[in-house]
């Protein structure tokens, strides 16, 4: 049987979209891709905002139109959320919750070996990279996010499944492995004795082979003094953190539903960089949600410079049906958000080229994907003079920049 597999939406669907392939695949399926003829098309949708389900709903129809006679496979979040809606509207044949996804293979292929939620492949990034789904779900509920409905609360994956995973991937000769969950700095939280994150940090770096490891988005208010030493004493982890922000302005985060203010959120910062002072800081911003005024996009833009960011995403508010902030007054027009999106990205070019820049003359180690380019500890993009091979940490000086990416001269 041939099967052809999608993905929308974040690194973590991704990773359980490539979870899935490798257990179709061992249970004899051949996988295509996507844009091929197959027997059974799998869409992994997303939910976050109304325009991932529109595209999610758009890719369900496309795969019916490649094969009119294919049998049409819904996962992820907004098949858990709106599964009976999706078959009633004959955009697919079977809609498989998430909690399922681990009996993939024996729901569609009628092979009896199931799997345990935690036993799940490993999603390989790149020849060199993979990443570790370590834990699912969450309970924070701000006000603009479906997905604690649709993947329920937070789970963990059990420490001593974490580190065989880890010693597996490193067997399997990979280089360096992130760390991913939908609220990551909340492992634990659910497993006997209440361990954290600084207990993962542990195990992972007594793992033989495990040369770096990295961490997903992480919320601030999670990230404690304890962590922080912990995140410095490790051997492997890389110094870059993502944090997530989503605005610079308290009145904006008050109505997000954060739990945090920009000043909390600037001593996690200091904090972080006071312990790892190479470290690198990337964030996520949500340009004009609901009620945000021109002052209050200033503070997010001042802010926002005030942190020196290595890298920042940005995203225009779109509202999703069934959240708090899509019903909140002062709705802004679409026009409006982008530009405000726009100045954000453009803020965050700059500071990319600035904290590249800043980079020069100093002393790092790239891992190689490809074509003799790879990523330094801080996550910067760097092409490395001379040939290397894929899975070579090489290090050396920066000798010049090209605009947020490196050139590494080895050796030096």
């Amino acid at each position: 049987m041939k099967i052809a597999l999608t993905t929308l939406g974040c690194k973590v669907n991704h990773g359980e979209t490539e979870s899935m392939a490798k257990l179709l695949a061992q249970a004899g399926a051949e996988i295509v891709p996507f844009a091929e003829t197959a027997d059974l098309y799998i869409v992994n949708t997303c939910t976050v905002t109304q325009v991932a389900d529109q595209k999610s709903r758009q890719l369900l129809s496309r795969a019916k139109r490649m094969n009119p006679t294919a049998k049409i496979i819904a996962v992820g979040c907004l098949a858990n959320l709106e599964g009976q809606t999706l078959l009633d509207k004959g955009l697919c044949d079977l809609c498989i919750d998430s909690s399922e996804r681990q009996n993939i293979a024996k729901l569609l292929l009628n092979v009896q070996e199931t799997a345990g939620e935690w036993e799940l492949p490993a999603f390989e990034g790149s020849r060199t990279r993979a990443d570790l789904k370590v834990q699912d779900g969450c309970d924070r509920f701000c006000s603009y996010c479906i997905i604690p409905h649709a993947r329920g609360g937070p789970r963990s994956r059990p420490l001593p499944n974490c580190r065989a995973a880890l010693t597996a991937l490193a067997g399997q000769g990979f280089c360096e492995v992130t760390l991913t969950g939908i609220q990551l700095a909340a492992w634990g939280e659910d497993l006997p004795g209440r361990p954290d994150l600084s207990d993962l940090l542990r195990v992972a770096g007594e793992v033989p082979g495990l040369r770096r490891l990295r961490l997903g988005s992480l919320e601030p208010q999670f990230i404690t003094e304890s962590f922080a030493r912990a995140c410095a004493d490790s051997p492997t982890l890389c110094p870059q953190f993502h944090l997530s922000l989503q605005s610079g302005s308290d009145t904006v985060l008050a109505r997000m539903r954060r739990r945090y203010s920009s000043a909390e959120y600037a001593n996690v910062v200091r904090l972080l960089r006071k312990t790892l002072p190479d470290c690198a800081i990337t964030t996520d911003i949500i340009a004009g949600f609901p009620g945000e005024t021109e002052a209050e996009h200033r503070e997010t833009l001042a802010f926002t410079e005030s942190m020196g960011f290595a890298r920042i995403h940005v995203f225009p508010f779109s509202a999703r049906r069934g959240t708090e902030a899509a019903t909140l007054p002062g709705q802004l027009p679409k026009a409006e958000k982008e530009r405000r999106a726009r100045e954000l990205i453009a803020l965050g070019e700059q500071l990319s080229a600035r904290y590249a820049a800043a980079q020069w003359g100093r002393r790092v180690c790239v891992l190689v994907e490809n074509q003799n380019e790879g990523y330094t500890e801080q996550y910067l993009r760097a092409k490395v003079l001379g040939e290397h091979a894929p899975g070579a940490l090489v290090c050396g000086i920066i000798a010049k920049t090209q605009g947020a990416t490196l050139i590494l001269r080895p050796g030096e």
